[in-house]
């Protein structure tokens, strides 16, 4: 079974996000830093989606979608910021998703493109 990739720096918000997709039946890898996102978009675990906060600490989210529009070329990516603007790289599978947003909406969200295999 493949997982979610969760890149969120937050602990309460990573822990929200974790256990409203858990009750979905989706399984969480949660990366609190940039530097643990891309170690997990470069590895061979299977992703079946990349949630991106783009505020990380150690460097921008950026760089995760990048990455992860390099190694990872078939995987949806949701890209969430409280900052208005595009992301970096333009493409279908990277989808905005604003800050805040409800733990709900989005883990259903994340489900619903899992589920279509988008």
């Amino acid at each position: 079974m493949s997982s979610v990739l969760l890149a969120e720096d937050e602990f309460l918000i990573r822990a929200v996000l974790v256990d409203a997709l858990e009750d979905l039946g989706v399984a969480c890898i949660e990366a609190p830093t940039g530097r643990e996102a891309l170690e997990i978009v470069q590895g061979p675990t299977p992703l079946a989606a990349i949630v991106v906060d783009i505020g990380l600490p150690d460097m921008s989210g950026e760089k995760i979608i990048e990455a992860a529009a390099k190694y990872r070329p078939d995987v949806p990516i949701i890209r969430c910021s409280g900052a208005d603007g595009p992301g970096s790289i333009a493409d279908v599978r990277v989808h905005s998703f604003p800050k805040p947003y409800s733990p709900t909406e989005l883990s259903q969200f994340i489900a619903s493109l899992i589920a279509s295999g988008s």
